[in-house]
């Protein structure tokens, strides 16, 4: 099992005025608190705001592994209409993962007024047919998540997106299970995690409910990390959290709970 921190999350200011999302400069900033407090992967969002040059850069030097991005104009698959922004928009992200080293690409489905729940299922596993087609050409792993938080997606439990997995019927299409997420969506962690491991290619954690340090909340992270370990899980497990102290020191109270 091997460990990764999500840099935007650490960064996002939430303000009167909304969120504000982690430019070029804090995720540089964030890659070097990685590295520094004992880290060697590193996670971000969006890449096509970003200065990707930098990133890269700033990757080689520190040497560290970046092991998940997310897809460009993902999103709306729901509506048929949007499927060749969203193919058009993976081929990039793809071209841009590779030049980090990364094989994984999140991606997500969001509902489209208008659209029937019916109908928006059909329209998902058409897309991700595909882009799965796609990413088994290019030898990358899509990962698909379902989020409550802060806007609604498509999914509100696990067990649609798992039934999509199979629909799709992809090796290149895992479930991205952000434990944060689920638990506010369904609980139950532990046995969907002993019952779906296979079609689970990616974990996110943070502390329920106020997604902060994995130290604290209503979640024993040190028995599910425990459990991950026993059933054979040897995928990442991304730090996704928003930090409730200085950072460095966030990070590294952490770390203390990871096995």
């Amino acid at each position: 099992m091997k460990y990764s921190v999500c840099v935007d999350l650490l960064y996002l200011e939430l303000t009167a005025h909304g969120p504000v999302f982690a430019d070029t400069e804090k995720i540089l900033a964030g890659m070097e608190l990685v590295k520094k407090t004992g880290f060697d992967c590193v996670e971000f969002w969006d890449w096509a705001d970003k200065d990707v040059e930098k990133l890269l850069a700033r990757q080689k030097t520190l040497g560290l592994n970046v092991t998940s991005i997310c897809a460009k104009d993902r999103g709306p698959i729901t509506d048929a209409a949007n499927h060749e922004k969203a193919l058009a928009g993976l081929k990039e992200t793809i071209e841009v993962a590779g030049r980090f080293g990364c094989s994984k690409i999140i991606v997500t489905a969001s509902p489209v007024p208008g659209i029937s729940r019916a109908e928006s299922h059909k329209n998902i596993v058409k897309s991700l047919k595909e882009q799965a087609k796609l990413a088994e050409q290019e030898n990358v792993t899509l990962l698909l998540e379902p989020i409550c938080f802060p806007v609604p997606e498509f999914f509100t439990d696990s067990a649609e997106p798992f039934s999509v997995i199979d629909e799709v019927g992809s090796p290149n299409l895992k479930l991205l299970y952000d434990i944060f997420h689920y638990q506010l969506m369904e609980g139950n962690i532990a046995n969907t995690l002993k019952n779906h491991l296979d079609k689970i290619g990616h974990i996110h954690i943070a502390a329920a409910p106020d997604r902060t340090e994995i130290n604290d909340g209503e979640l024993n992270y040190s028995y599910l990390l425990g459990l991950l370990q026993k059933l054979g899980y040897d995928g990442y497990v991304t730090l996704e959290y928003m930090p409730t102290m200085e950072k460095e020191e966030s990070l590294l109270a952490c770390k203390a709970v990871l096995i």
